[in-house]
């Protein structure tokens, strides 16, 4: 984690499997087109058009997690006019930043309807024992876990971001130090080893939660800004449709 990732960009480490190759015909509403550039993703595209990122994906045919080629032409909507089937939350909280998590109100996803890639699928099944044996070690919430995680990388541990984040929990190099040395006392392996990413994030989690009084909302968003970030500028606009996408996504792995 970045002390403040204003946009993450996650490239798979091995050969993109299954080229996209749904282009502007997915769209046919004769909006824009935009080109993809180096460093660009559908959350940073998505937000400089007053668009989420479920309207900009549903317009061209895409997954929220699908990976995007450089030179891809996207249309952009909208912001009525996309058909959204899966809406991302808007956070709708104070604007002051130091007061965000106090009279922020989640939307909640379903309960127990699990992400649609997870459905039925081994990685479900693989990684649902790992994550619940962290959460449960260090006392935290596993849906909870889960949620971030999910936000992070769509549970894939081969990605890493423009920054150098890694794995599941997207564990920045520094972080993993400070995890190894202060919060767990022994060297991991968060690049080679999935239940060493994922409990980096458990033991990360569980020191935010610790800092944040179980501020549900402050422990999510200093995941993702950082605790110091956090304390010095309040919850960063960005932070905020982090942690209304994260508070969304608790209720499906609850």
């Amino acid at each position: 984690m970045p002390l403040y990732r204003r946009f993450r960009t996650v490239i798979a480490l091995g050969a993109l499997a299954g080229a996209l190759s749904v282009g502007l015909a997915a769209w046919s509403g004769g909006s824009p087109a935009y080109v993809v550039r180096p460093g660009d993703t559908l959350w940073s595209i998505a937000t400089s058009n007053g668009i989420t990122v479920a309207q900009l994906a549903s317009a061209n045919g895409m997954n929220p997690l699908d990976i995007l080629p450089i030179g891809r032409q996207l249309a952009i909507p909208s912001a009525s006019g996309a058909v959204v089937t899966d809406s991302t939350p808007v956070a709708t909280g104070s604007g002051n930043p130091f007061s965000f998590c106090a009279t922020f109100t989640p939307t909640p996803g379903p309960t127990g309807v699990l992400p649609s890639p997870l459905t039925g699928s081994d990685r479900y099944g693989q990684l649902e024992p790992i994550f619940e044996h962290w959460a449960a070690y260090y006392g935290l919430s596993r849906p909870l876990l889960e949620a971030v995680a999910w936000e992070e990388s769509g549970w894939q541990q081969g990605v890493v971001s423009v920054t150098g984040a890694v794995g599941i929990g997207q564990i920045e190099p520094y972080t993993a130090a400070f995890i190894s040395q202060q919060l767990v006392g022994i060297p991991l392996d968060f690049v080679g080893s999935v239940s060493d990413n994922i409990r980096m994030s458990a033991a990360f989690l569980s020191y935010l939660a610790g800092r944040e009084a179980d501020n549900q909302c402050a422990t999510i968003a200093a995941y993702y800004e950082g605790p110091v970030n956090l304390q010095t500028f309040g919850v960063l606009p960005d932070a905020r449709t982090y942690v209304a996408d994260v508070q969304a996504l608790i209720p499906r792995f609850d």
